[in-house]
């Protein structure tokens, strides 16, 4: 399945704690930082190429722009969880701690940490403004303590991503090529594609036909009586032969 791109909910600056949330969240990615603390019972995680069933006691830590997804576990134990989104804005003093190094290690199995993370989730990260500000600090502070880190070669890129993806988003039905996305934003092409394939794993054209896949499946299965070349086209596919190549890919993967 085509991984994709929250583009509202970055532009929600709110913190969200999701207690409980439905099992199946299909692959995306956002600028946001994404924690799982799963108390008790089992989920199936995706985060990046790394596709792992985790158990009670469990914290999975979703970085910026990583793509990442839930499924249902193989075990059939009640669960108690509670997912964290820590909007941009609340992540100054964390990225300041890491020094810009990517997290290495998503997983980790500690039901001291846990227990700990889930009550300030619970207590403190849904009250007013300002205690939540403090609670998360700490929450991400202890989160710091426990975590692994690689050097990050894309650095500070993530604002440069967010807007490459916000003006795919906007217009991958017209012309989102390189050339195009270039002009607009005001970069080389060669440093446009080569922040975007670090960040997201795969080239801009590779991309934008997901999307562009992605739109006519949609219709499709919506019913109605426009033909599959007349979706194709509005989609933004060129021709036909490049939307059945791209449909072909995607079924291989």
């Amino acid at each position: 399945m085509e991984a994709f791109y929250e583009k509202m909910r970055e532009e929600a600056d709110e913190l969200n704690v999701q207690r409980n949330p439905n099992a199946i969240v299909p692959a995306h990615f956002h600028l946001n930082l994404e924690v799982l603390l799963l108390r008790k019972g089992g989920y199936t995680v995706r985060v990046g190429d790394r596709r792992q069933e985790v158990g009670s006691g469990s914290v999975v830590v979703i970085d910026s722009y990583e793509i990442h997804g839930y499924e249902e576990s193989v075990l059939k134990e009640r669960r108690d969880c509670c997912v964290v989104i820590f909007p941009y804005r609340y992540l100054q003093k964390f990225n300041e701690w890491r020094k810009n190094f990517k997290i290495a290690e998503p997983f980790i199995c500690n039901q001291t940490l846990c227990d700990e993370l889930m009550q300030i989730a619970d207590t403190y990260l849904t009250g007013s403004e300002q205690i939540k500000g403090a609670a998360a600090d700490l929450f991400l502070a202890k989160l710091y303590e426990k975590l692994c880190f690689s050097e990050n070669k894309a650095r500070d890129e993530s604002s440069l991503v967010r807007q490459i993806l916000s003006f795919i988003q906007e217009n991958f039905q017209n012309d989102v090529s390189r050339k195009a996305i270039a002009r607009e934003l005001g970069y080389t092409e060669a440093h446009i594609s080569r922040v975007f394939h670090r960040c997201i794993g795969k080239s801009i054209s590779e991309y934008v036909n997901g999307l562009r896949l992605a739109y006519v499946e949609r219709l499709r299965a919506s019913g109605g009586k426009r033909t599959t070349l007349d979706l194709l086209y509005e989609a933004g596919f060129k021709s036909q032969q490049t939307f059945y190549r791209v449909q072909r890919q995607a079924k291989t993967k």
